[in-house]
């Protein structure tokens, strides 16, 4: 029994019932979705069937304008551009993809990632050699955002450097041309768990639209919508106007105006806008002046409406020359007349139809407001430009499976953007680029079904192992070839350098558990490991193997001569940056995620470096570094857990990862009927589970002991409540249901 915390999940009736209804599910599988927050229809859709046109908007980035129209700048002048990423598998996937787009739009593109002797990020050796061979531009992904003198020194060398990347930014920002990285504060992009390689993609996005939609990129476009208290101008009044100013799809501008008319408003036009005769008395202007605004407001820019030409155009131009005497001459564009050409499928063409075909999911009680559909209108238009350009679908289509790759290596939570990135990518990855399938084809992978497991246990360290032991350029060149011939030889030397890369951290981490009980007599809070023998680039693997298995952060370094590299690893509350920004003055550089960190230090240093680690961890409540238990259902019956449930639940969830994983479930009153340990160190434990009349096969990993000594210690017949995670174990062609026991405590 480990006392973690269990949160209980929600029971709240009526939003059950709605995913009830929607989906067809059992009371089960929506309680599983309600606890994840998926409590909407809308959420539901987005959840079940992520579009690509809900990709978040890549000039929600606050530095994204002026990161494209530089970088366009070197591609269309032919001017060097340098792409410095890291060595992992976000590092590499970030770096190919930037490689290959930039190749393709004309640029004059190198890249660099560090070998194994070199550190994380970038330094003053790689900024000399953009200088001296005359680069204009250095673009960084997954590294860069606490490169501050780095940064300075290419500054001082007349360089540009644009930084893309996720980890945690420190109080001072590097002084970089552009910074395009979601955890920088005030940074408006809503989404902030990006990997590398995602931010990357947004970049690509971005410079995409210059080149493929010439005619929207930075265009000031104002979107408008009338309410009015009928059809026929002259005879039925404008009541309210609302237009928003937009560019490159972001809104940078308002105007909405309540108006007031001449004849009261009836009750049927009330029900539909929600607009009263009260509020236009209280809040409403003259017409004249209404409109007047609305012509400062316009400008001379391009109008555009749903059903602008048939309806609000001209109710503009019937009053505008009765109280005005002038008439509009703006550029006029119509998304009624658009959708009816690019989508034939749809049953009608409404704003409201319209904008659910394209994944926009309003509040129906919201719509019929002219800001409201101003905004929705304003939508509908860029999803339609893009969904008609095949160009920028073949930029996706080859992106996303490198993007899936980076996101899921890097464990970044599979919720939102993530998610969409991740089930679109997987989806494509059987069509993606020469190196990627070349790879999947010779480890067997089926092509048509490519999971997240996949990747995470498979595709991903290969990827990882020539920047854990070697050259990670190998896996860099791989994903940019393009030649069948020249990606077989690269998979060859990539599946060698796992076959070193694992044998090293197997290694290391047989070495690194034999000094278990020496480094958990010096703390209980955490584990600190050095040593000479540990490999650099394995030290992460070793750290998180520990951290897992202990339920506790780990330090591991990796001891060389003069500098020596470390990976701290952690779950639950504990921050892993917080504690090496502690001691950042004896670290030569650090960075890296709550979880997860990434250091060097001098080798003198790291006696010190340790008795101020445990110093740090002194004052740390233990109970913070267990981290919470997050039921996300409670299961009544064993009969529930059938292999046909299982595979709708999995198939509903999927992609199923960080963020997203397998269901834990509440168990209650359940039995033990029988129980053996199993494992090289008799560490681990395979039960069979009772609850009424049914029971199922369990495994409690690292439980063995656990097991042993509850049942040693009270009666047979003893009740349990336990958390376990439902699974399908497959075995000689036969499946079953299986539980994977996470905590158990004596019933109370």
């Amino acid at each position: 029994m480990t006392n973690n915390d269990w949160q209980l999940p929600k029971n709240e009736k009526e939003k059950l019932k709605i995913i009830k209804d929607y989906l067809k599910v059992s009371d089960l599988i929506a309680s599983i979705l309600l606890n994840r927050g998926i409590d909407s229809i809308p959420k539901i859709k987005e959840f079940v069937n992520p579009n690509i046109l809900n990709l978040l908007n890549p000039f929600l980035f606050n530095d994204m304008e002026k990161s494209v129209l530089r970088i366009v700048e070197s591609i269309n002048n032919k001017k060097g551009i340098l792409i410095f990423g890291d060595r992992d598998v976000d590092g590499v996937t970030a770096t190919a993809l930037l490689h290959r787009f930039i190749n393709k739009m004309g640029g004059n593109v190198v890249y660099k990632v560090p070998d194994k002797d070199e550190n994380y990020g970038i330094t003053k050796k790689v900024i000399e050699y953009a200088s001296v061979n005359d680069f204009d531009l250095i673009i960084t992904v997954d590294c860069g955002i606490t490169s501050i003198e780095e940064i300075n020194y290419a500054n001082s060398l007349k360089l540009d450097v644009i930084i893309t990347d996720h980890h945690e930014p420190r109080n001072m920002l590097p002084n970089a041309y552009a910074i395009i990285n979601p955890k920088v504060n005030n940074e408006r992009f809503p989404f902030k768990n990006l990997c590398g390689a995602g931010v990357a993609f947004k970049l690509i996005q971005g410079i995409a639209e210059y080149y493929c939609l010439c005619d929207y990129f930075n265009q000031e476009i104002v979107f408008v919508d009338l309410e009015t208290t009928g059809m026929i101008p002259g005879k039925d009044e404008i009541i309210e106007i609302g237009a928003v100013k937009v560019k490159n799809g972001i809104v940078i501008d308002e105007f909405q105006t309540l108006v007031i008319p001449k004849n009261p408003i009836s009750e049927k036009i009330t029900q539909i806008n929600h607009i009263t005769n009260e509020m236009v008395r209280e809040q409403g202007i003259p017409l004249k002046l209404a409109l007047q605004k609305f012509v400062d407001f316009v400008g001379d820019k391009k109008l555009i409406g749903h059903n602008i030409i048939d309806f609000d155009l001209k109710f503009l131009n019937f009053y505008l020359k009765k109280e005005l005497g002038i008439h509009l001459n703006n550029p006029i564009e119509d998304t009624l007349r658009l959708a009816r050409i690019l989508l034939k499928k749809v049953k009608d063409h409404s704003l409201n139809t319209v904008a659910q075909y394209l994944c926009i999911y309003e509040d129906p009680n919201k719509l019929h407001r002219g800001i409201v559909d101003s905004k929705i209108c304003a939508e509908i238009y860029r999803r339609l430009l893009i969904f008609r350009n095949q160009k920028i679908k073949e930029i996706y289509q080859e992106c996303l499976p490198l993007v899936a790759i980076g996101t899921i290596s890097d464990v970044m939570p599979l919720v939102e953007e993530n998610r969409n990135i991740v089930k679109n990518g997987l989806k494509l990855a059987q069509n993606s680029i020469v190196g990627l399938i070349t790879l999947m084809k010779s480890i067997n992978l089926n092509l048509e079904k490519i999971t997240t497991k996949d990747v995470s246990w498979i595709l991903s360290p290969l990827l990882n192992s020539p920047g854990r032991i070697g050259d990670a350029s190998l896996s860099v060149e791989l994903l940019i070839a393009t030649k069948i011939k020249e990606a077989e030889g690269l998979v060859n030397d990539i599946i060698n350098s796992n076959k070193e890369r694992k044998n090293l951290s197997d290694s290391g981490i047989e070495y690194a558990s034999s000094l278990f009980d020496k480094e958990v007599a010096k703390s209980n809070k955490i584990i600190f490991i050095s040593s000479d023998k540990i490999i650099k680039g394995t030290t992460g693997i070793i750290a998180n193997r520990i951290s897992s298995q202990m339920l506790l952060p780990c330090i591991v370094i990796a001891v060389e001569k003069e500098f020596s590299n470390g990976s701290i690893r952690a779950i639950g509350n504990f921050n892993a940056v917080a504690l090496l920004e502690n001691i950042s003055n004896i670290l030569e550089q650090y960075g890296g995620h709550k979880n997860a960190a990434g250091f060097t230090i001098k080798t003198e240093n790291i006696e010190e470096m340790e008795e101020r680690v445990l110093k740090y961890m002194e004052n740390y409540n233990i109970n913070d570094l267990k981290g919470s238990i997050v039921v996300d259902a409670l299961l009544e019956s064993l009969g529930e857990l059938s292999v046909n449930n299982l595979k709708i639940m999995e198939n509903i969830l999927e992609p199923i990862g960080s963020g997203n994983e397998l269901p834990k479930l509440l168990i209650k009153n359940v039995k033990i009927d029988s129980y053996k340990k199993i494992g090289k160190n008799l560490e681990h434990c395979q039960l069979v589970i009772k609850k009424s009349n049914k029971s199922i096969n369990a495994l409690f990993w690292n439980g063995g002991n656990i097991i042993q000594q509850i049942l040693e210690n009270n009666t047979p017949d003893l009740s349990f409540d336990i958390i376990a995670i439902p699974e399908i174990n497959s075995f000689q062609g036969n499946e079953e249901p299986r539980l994977n026991l996470i905590d158990v405590r004596l019933k109370e």
